[in-house]
């Protein structure tokens, strides 16, 4: 069972999962998810590694009521949480929103950063279909939870995936009593102000760029947008969806572990 540790950090309560020894490896969700739901399935696929996950605002563990979210501060929160687990230097992971979180972490904190991992991730938002669905997100999430349920688990995953759960409509009703929506409501507003094609420049850490080839929420065009910007780094795809990461976490882990490992 993981160690589950919370701090206090600029008015926020952060929560963190702490498991595992070995070389440490930060994991940072994405919009909507948590440390739990997104990386539970991939832990058992990095083994002999100290896995840290912290849930930043509008997630999880986490209580923070700042209602208008920015980048820098869950780049605070993912940092303090670190700090707290006394990491000086550790290798990063970032799926989705927690991508972006990752890569301006590690342009503005290199000292902090060894080996980084960008996963389905995404360097704006400026594309009208990008703006789009981050409003829908935001739109449904204060008002119809369970319509947004549906729609992130029809574009999140396959169609043999979904096949294969059974009951979707009980999966459905077990996020919107599972989720915070307000939280993800926020987290998709930061969504639609999203750029840091500035920072990816200055990012000097190691960097494998993971695009998923099936990925109805991000355009796979983003990963490779994501790795042009990054000298010297490395584009791969994982041959699924956007939430390929909890629907086939061992491929995602297989692509990750030389990287992490080299």
């Amino acid at each position: 069972m993981s160690k589950i540790e919370y701090l206090q950090n600029d008015g926020a309560r952060i929560g963190y999962r702490d498991d595992g020894e070995g070389r440490p490896l930060v994991l940072v969700h994405g919009t909507g998810g948590d440390g739990e739901a997104n990386f539970a399935g991939l832990m058992p696929h990095l083994p002999g590694r100290r896995l840290l996950r912290p849930d930043y605002a509008g997630s999880g563990l986490t209580d923070d009521p700042t209602e208008v979210l920015t980048l820098d501060r869950l780049v605070g929160q993912v940092l303090a949480a670190a700090d707290h687990a006394g990491l000086d230097r550790f290798d990063l992971a970032g799926f989705s929103l927690g991508s972006a979180v990752a890569a301006r972490l590690a342009a503005r904190h290199p000292d902090r950063v060894g080996k980084l991992v960008l996963i389905g991730g995404f360097a704006h938002s400026a594309d009208p279909r990008s703006q789009l669905q981050f409003r829908l997100w935001a739109d449904l999430a204060r008002r119809d939870p369970a319509a947004l349920a549906r729609l992130m688990l029809l574009t999140g995953f396959s169609h043999a995936f979904l096949a294969g759960i059974g009951d979707g409509e009980a999966v459905a009703e077990d996020m919107v009593r599972g989720s915070d929506w307000q939280g993800i409501a926020r987290q998709a507003e930061l969504d639609l102000t999203l750029d840091i094609t500035r920072d990816l420049a200055a990012i000097r850490a190691p960097t494998l760029v993971l695009g998923n080839r099936y990925d109805q929420m991000v355009d796979p065009a983003a990963s490779t947008a994501l790795a042009k910007g990054i000298a010297g780094s490395t584009l791969a795809w994982i041959e699924g969806p956007h939430l390929a990461i909890m629907e086939t976490p061992d491929a995602v882990a297989q692509l990750m572990r030389p990287h992490l490992t080299a």
